[in-house]
């Protein structure tokens, strides 16, 4: 004969968080817009990057020179796709602030942790979907475009692969940064400039000061970003140490979020 515990079954708010913020998110047509605009952002630019690249052979201005391209030209819009990604994540979180939504959410999740985890996952999976698709697209159309043209340009598809994975994977890492910030902040306003900030401004003002300026490579897009671009900078990270670092402000900022979370009132 079974023998039944006097105790109820404790439930993980866990699947039921992921679920809702899912929903939350598919449900907006505004988050659909801004994800679909990411994606094109992406795509659409190693077009018309591939496009302009190939008009260069019959350029009068070009003449004689070598025409080359590499990989990681078409992944550079990743960084502007990231402002609308961010915008994404900041929007998820205030909203419900601003609506009252947030008190429901935290009723079904007492603990409160699972919404802001659940939430941080759902928008970091959106992220690296975003980006690996849209660099996805945007290397197909440049093998259609270039490849086979005089425009030196070699790609494998193995190298194509771990680049768009490495794109999805900054994305997401992005997404969950700025959550973490939203969180922390509950405004609009003030964590789209928290961010923005952080991620677009802040970079070139200290890195153009003199005597701090290598301080600048330990910013969360310097670093990340070396995931997927190949650039000079005074520290010269290696792609993982980058990725690395930018981890760590992501860490950091959802812990103290989570915290914060914890200790006061919705």
């Amino acid at each position: 004969m079974e023998r039944r515990s006097p105790y109820p079954r404790v439930r993980s708010a866990w699947p039921g968080a992921i679920a809702s913020e899912t929903l939350k998110l598919l449900s907006l047509r505004s988050s659909r817009i801004l994800l679909v605009v990411a994606l094109v952002m992406i795509a659409g630019a190693g077009t018309l990057l591939s496009i302009a690249t190939v008009g260069r052979l019959s350029d009068k201005r070009f003449a004689g020179q070598e025409i080359s391209a590499t990989p990681e030209m078409f992944v550079d819009a990743v960084l502007w796709a990231q402002i609308v990604i961010v915008v994404l994540a900041v929007l998820a979180v205030v909203n419900e602030y601003t609506s009252g939504q947030v008190t429901l959410s935290l009723l079904a999740a007492p603990t409160r942790l699972p919404w802001l985890g659940a939430k941080a996952l759902v928008l970091a999976l959106s992220g690296f979907l975003v980006g690996v698709i849209g660099t996805a697209v945007s290397f197909g159309v440049s093998a259609l475009v270039v490849v086979g043209t005089e425009v030196r340009y070699e790609i494998a598809f193995g190298d194509a692969a771990l680049l768009s994975m490495k794109s999805g994977l900054y994305l997401a890492v992005i997404a969950v940064l700025a959550i973490g910030v939203a969180a922390l902040v509950r405004h609009v306003v003030a964590a789209l400039v928290a961010v923005l900030a952080l991620i677009v401004v802040l970079p070139p003002v200290l890195a153009s000061i003199p005597g701090i300026g290598a301080a600048a490579d330990f910013l969360p897009t310097i670093a990340g970003r070396r995931l997927i671009s190949d650039f000079e900078t005074a520290v010269q990270l290696s792609p993982w140490a980058g990725f690395g670092v930018l981890a760590a402000w992501t860490a950091l900022a959802l812990a103290l979020s989570g915290a914060l979370l914890a200790a006061r009132d919705a």
